[in-house]
């Protein structure tokens, strides 16, 4: 109840300013943005929406929360990944395919329906699911945000990354920083516009802030930045490559 009465206050603070409050905004603030949030939290979402006059920033945030509740959160070529106790078969990741359906190795016969499904119901639908050809199976779901992670970072790729997950284990899934990483520098960005970025995301970050509690959705992107050398770092490293240049243009001449 605490939490949905904190609702309705982010709610009626925003409705009070709708003139100045930007689509984003509203979603930053409100659950719509959150990857796991519940369905009770939704509809009461749903709800309060429906009763403030509103703007046009409001009505989108209200179109985004039906779609959610009515849609489901997961389509073709979301990844998801399943721990199954004693079903190695079953302990792996998974993608959704066409018509938002899940294909599981035998044991299982069918197919599980994920429309209408949120992140947040997953684990007990599969669970659910799976009890059909188990018994009392003992099942962990996650389902998986494809992140776009780029910079000093050892793998640098798109990377799925539970929405549970806090923010550093996404760094980890890229392999971690390399050395020349400036953690100062680390930044989010969703359609080229940072969402996250320098003290914000460092507290964030030592926090142990979750993905699901920094809203992060499919697509956004984790930039690290290379470390600015100093100038005896830059004397060094060009004296480096003189040394080497040196040393194969005496290579080569001796050859010829």
């Amino acid at each position: 109840m605490r939490s949905l009465y904190g609702l309705g206050v982010c709610v009626a603070a925003l409705a009070s300013t709708t003139g100045g409050v930007t689509a984003q905004e509203w979603e930053d603030t409100l659950a719509v943005s959150r990857p796991l949030a519940t369905r009770t939290v939704l509809e009461e979402l749903s709800n309060r929406l429906q009763q403030q006059s509103g703007s046009e920033a409001a009505r989108a945030a209200l179109a985004r929360v039906r779609s959610r509740l009515e849609e489901g959160d997961f389509r073709q070529g979301d990844r998801v990944q399943l721990e199954v106790q004693g079903e190695e078969a079953l302990t792996d990741t998974f993608e959704v395919g066409p018509d938002r359906v899940l294909r599981l190795p035998s044991p299982v016969v069918g197919t599980l329906a994920l429309r209408g499904v949120l992140r947040s119901e997953f684990e007990a639908r599969v669970t659910e699911f799976l009890g059909r050809f188990l018994q009392t199976p003992v099942v962990r779901a996650r389902p998986l945000i494809r992140l776009s992670i780029q910079g000093e970072v050892e793998r640098a790729g798109v990377h799925a990354v539970p929405a549970d997950a806090v923010l550093a284990d996404a760094l980890m899934a890229a392999g971690g920083t390399t050395p020349e990483a400036d953690m100062r520098k680390l930044r989010i960005e969703r359609n080229g516009e940072a969402i996250w970025e320098d003290d914000a995301l460092r507290e964030a970050l030592a926090a142990g802030r979750t993905v699901d509690e920094a809203r992060l959705r499919d697509g956004d992107q984790i930039v690290v930045e290379r470390r600015r050398e100093t100038g005896l770092t830059e004397n060094l490293r060009f004296l480096w490559v003189f040394v080497s240049l040196a040393g194969g243009i005496i290579s080569l001449s001796r050859i010829f």
